[in-house]
């Protein structure tokens, strides 16, 4: 069983946060700026990550990860077998959920961490610098051709899309940003 997460995952990790995930990507950033190289960043959020994760793309990343079945299926059971009750003065509430990870939970950041390892593995597998926080995502491209770097990142983002798809999960486009910092040593935001 293998559930050490991708190197550049800062989170719910001693010695990670993000000021480590900041730090490496501004050494990126500056050492192509150095190199007189064009950096292209994409900064994402995964829409309602802990909302609409479903207990089968927990159950994947548990086997990806070959943990014993029992512990998967217990796992899953906890997470997707949960009852709600609320209440507002006469006004009750019962909902059984059907996908989302508990909010406070402590092994919703776990959960999680291994969903979106996921990406950050299949960017790394494509030569592509990645890092994550929770559910939030970073992917850097840097080279001496804007034209080539655009293409490159349309390919990237294509894979996110996909990646999203297969999961029921989504980019939220008001969370999201793409940045070019150039040879000027300016920032240009799209």
């Amino acid at each position: 069983m293998d559930l050490l997460l991708h190197p550049r995952q800062h989170v719910y990790q001693a010695g990670k946060s993000t000021e480590s995930a900041l730090y490496q990507l501004v050494e990126r950033v500056e050492r192509a700026l150095e190199a007189k190289q064009y950096s292209l960043g994409v900064f994402f959020d995964t829409e309602g990550a802990f909302d609409h994760t479903s207990t089968t793309v927990v159950r994947k990343a548990l086997e990806e990860r070959k943990v014993v079945r029992p512990v998967i299926e217990w796992i899953v059971a906890m997470i997707g077998q949960r009852t709600i009750y609320a209440s507002q003065g006469v006004t009750k509430l019962v909902v059984k959920t059907i996908r989302g990870l508990p909010q406070g939970g402590v092994i919703s950041p776990t959960m999680w961490a291994l969903v979106a390892d996921s990406l950050l593995k299949w960017l790394s597998k494509q030569g592509i610098y990645t890092h994550g926080f929770a559910d939030d995502g970073t992917v850097l491209i840097i080279g001496a051709f804007l034209s080539t770097l655009c293409e490159i990142m349309q390919r990237v983002l294509r894979g996110i899309e996909k990646w999203g798809d297969e999961r029921q999960l989504s980019v939220n486009p008001s969370k999201t940003e793409l940045i070019l910092f150039t040879r000027k040593l300016t920032i240009e935001g799209f």
